[in-house]
């Protein structure tokens, strides 16, 4: 199968998935309006701090390992189902003392905390184990399938419930135990499949040892790109002064809306990873990140007009009449969203490189701009601020990162911008090739 090829079964399936996760985003958002569901958002913007400590960021480690045979995938996925069920025993103690002991919480609001964090950290820790083992067979159809399905049974069950007198409960229960749901049957999915229950087995110490050598590392630099990406919920929650609880759920909608675009670069990567850790279609890999990059420049411009003359009316007609300060910040974001979409391109390549510490040293840069930025402007400027100052770092890191790619690949920056024809037709080719 060539690279292209590759690229286009993961466009597919990938995007059906995340087509559904838009779904699931809009009936939320309409049924629990901007402040029910920033709660949710907030939340699980917290429960993925957690998540991101107790995956040790293994996943990156299992695409390098496995993507290369150099640990049995058999190994690493017995590995994933015993890290999850101790993950879950850790996640019970330490969420149930937080609440209780240091917040003061009662005891069904803590269990409903509990609830909320054991399935929500314990679904996603499967998925990410599991959807990239099966990407590393080059199999992007079945465990997007599953989790697709998944989400539109969700939105069909919150639109069944809309009616009911505490609809509010049973969306958020819902929204949780599907995330559990999902990791749990890609966990099956991909036992049944290659026959891993014929071979019960775990990584030896040697094995273990190079997975967490690697993983480590790329924790470090997801650590450091999660609160690039992520600690602007945070001063925007806190700066009570310039900024309301609707100004939450408008802002983390607005990077919502953002995130969707970064959608393709992200199904790109997960095709780019694998084979530039395995050696194969390097130079295709190379020339691909050029391509996009001048492609992802023309689509953000014209993101950036139509969410211009239409943002106001868009919103507030598909998420309801609460949203409807998401236009300024996400216009202020764009840009900076272009940077993350190269960014995710150009972060799988040095991965699969084996020099995950660029990718933390660009991150280190863009988090210093976002924490300085947002302690000056925020409390003047509200989510407008967050917005500009979050844009800036990630076209920091874009920077960094490109030059390097431009010292691995000798590129001359002129190039980036050398729009041709070509360019179209090698997206027309992987697009609908059907060869």
């Amino acid at each position: 199968m060539t690279f292209e090829k590759l690229l286009q079964q993961s466009l597919v399936w990938r995007g059906f998935y995340f087509i559904t996760v838009l779904l699931v985003n809009i009936v939320l958002s309409r049924f629990l309006q901007a402040d029910g569901a920033g709660w949710i958002y907030y939340i699980t913007n917290f429960f993925s701090l957690i998540l991101l400590v107790a995956s040790l960021s293994m996943e990156s480690g299992y695409t390098y390992f496995s993507s290369n045979n150099t640990i049995s995938k058999h190994k690493l996925a017995w590995f994933s189902i015993i890290w999850t069920v101790l993950v879950a025993l850790l996640t019970l103690l330490l969420v149930g003392y937080y609440f209780l002991k240091i917040k003061h919480l009662s005891a069904s609001i803590t269990n409903q905390y509990i609830l909320y964090s054991i399935t929500y950290i314990c679904g996603i820790l499967l998925m990410n184990f599991f959807t990239v083992l099966f990407y590393a067979q080059s199999n992007f159809f079945l465990p997007n399938l599953i989790m697709g399905i998944l989400n539109l049974g969700l939105c069909g069950f919150i639109y069944i419930s809309a009616t009911d007198i505490n609809v509010y409960n049973k969306i958020v229960d819902a929204y949780f135990i599907v995330m559990l749901l999902q990791g749990i049957l890609l966990a099956l999915a991909f036992v049944v499949k290659n026959k891993s229950y014929t071979s019960f087995a775990l990584p030896n110490k040697s094995e273990v040892k190079q997975l967490l050598k690697y993983s480590l590392v790329a924790l470090a630099g997801n650590l450091v790109f999660f609160f690039v990406y992520r600690i602007d919920y945070w001063f925007v929650r806190y700066n009570t002064n310039s900024c309301t609880s609707e100004d939450l759920g408008n802002y983390i909608q607005a990077s919502k809306m953002g995130q969707l675009l970064l959608v393709i670069p992200q199904i790109m990567a997960s095709a780019i990873f694998p084979q530039t850790a395995s050696g194969a279609f390097r130079g295709d890999v190379n020339k691909s990140i050029l391509v996009l990059f001048r492609l992802f420049l023309i689509v953000f411009a014209v993101a950036m007009l139509v969410v211009a003359l239409l943002g106001n009316w868009l919103f507030t007609f598909v998420f309801g009449n609460s949203f409807n300060n998401v236009t300024i910040p996400l216009i202020l974001l764009l840009p900076g969203i272009f940077g993350i979409a190269v960014l995710v391109l150009l972060s799988a390549y040095f991965s699969g490189k084996g020099k995950v510490s660029i990718n933390v040293k660009g991150a280190a840069l863009a988090l210093i701009v976002v924490v300085i930025g947002d302690i000056i402007f925020i409390p003047k400027y509200g989510i407008y601020a967050a917005a500009f100052v979050s844009a800036i770092a990630y076209l920091v890191n874009l920077s960094y990162a490109l030059w390097h790619f431009f010292r691995d690949y000798q590129l001359t920056f002129f190039q980036l911008f050398s729009f041709s024809k070509q360019d179209w037709f090698w997206a027309k080719n992987m697009l609908f090739n059907k060869k």
